[in-house]
């Protein structure tokens, strides 16, 4: 009997009805393990990549060096690999690539899209200028360092295609797609969701990084479920991390201005206070839209 699920959860089966799914550790080890494999092949396949070209291409270069000049190509090629291997994976299960990720590309909206964004690029402001104005210790002072340490191993245009658009496109494909997709029927959307989004966590490392990336993969896997799609999924991840590279570029090009914003509390708190805005405003709008949709519908029937 051949199963196919989707975003919602739901199952489209030919021949006998599946039987309930078991409880307990054993359906935790029957469905968690499974959903996980793609993040173990895209783990695989960019550590190899990262360890064979440090230790064999190029061992003449630091560690340092290595980091700001090459990661990034073999970062991006780790991308590329990793899809190959999961439309494979797929293709062996009798799938495809799009349909085990939900991702579809038809009858998309722009307006969602924008507003995804919206909502993506404003989240991110409110959040890291809230953090940006707590003081600098212990677990701040962790995530300013990571944050340092990323914008000086960026090479310029592979950097913003790496963080801003390859980065949230395989996150999204692995966790709000693969995984999601095979908890949901067997979990329910809060469990998967929540399993998801702690995985999705963990795999930042710092404590404030574990929080930040906890709330934004739980809002972007509501967003999936809600969508039945990954798309926009996909769109307000890169809107979380455009930010970000915004900044990059402002603190390369216009030396100084890192530490004249850092120093600048006001304008700091002017940014958040707009990003804020402009979340709420995103949302309040999306909201608007699906409930118009939904009264529409039900004048129609």
């Amino acid at each position: 009997m051949k199963l196919k699920y989707n975003l919602r959860g739901e199952e489209e089966a030919t021949g006998k009805n599946r039987e309930m799914a078991e409880h307990g550790a054993f359906q935790f080890l029957r469905y968690f393990f499974p959903s996980i494999v793609p993040l173990l092949i895209y783990l695989g396949v960019t550590i190899g990549l990262v360890v064979i070209s440090s230790t064999l291409i190029y061992p003449f270069l630091s560690h340092e060096e290595y980091l700001r000049q090459k990661l990034n190509i073999y970062n991006s090629l780790g991308v590329f690999v990793t899809f190959f291997i999961l439309k494979r994976y797929s293709k062996k299960r009798s799938s495809t690539f799009f349909g085990d990720a939900s991702l579809n590309l038809k009858d998309l909206s722009l307006q969602k899209a924008l507003l995804s964004v919206v909502f993506g690029v404003g989240a991110a402001i409110a959040i890291s200028s809230l953090i940006s104005l707590l003081p600098k210790i212990g677990p701040i002072a962790t995530y300013q360092n990571s944050i340092e340490g990323l914008y000086r191993s960026w090479s310029v245009l592979l950097g913003v295609l790496v963080n801003t658009f390859f980065t949230p496109i395989v996150e999204e494909v692995i966790f709000r797609g693969y995984m999601l997709n095979r908890l949901l029927p067997h979990w329910g959307e809060k469990w998967a969701l929540l399993t998801v989004s702690l995985v999705f966590a963990f795999m930042h490392g710092t404590s404030i990084w574990i929080l930040y990336a906890f709330i934004m993969g739980f809002i972007i896997g509501k967003l999936a479920i809600k969508e039945n799609n990954i798309f926009y999924a996909i769109v307000m991840h890169v809107g979380f991390n455009l930010p970000a590279s915004v900044l990059w570029h402002i603190y390369v090009f216009f030396p100084g201005s890192e530490e004249a914003l850092r120093q600048n509390k006001w304008m700091i708190a002017l940014l958040g206070l707009l990003g804020l805005v402009s979340l709420i405003f995103a949302y309040k709008v999306y909201n608007r839209r699906n409930d118009s949709r939904e009264v529409s519908g039900e004048t129609l029937s």
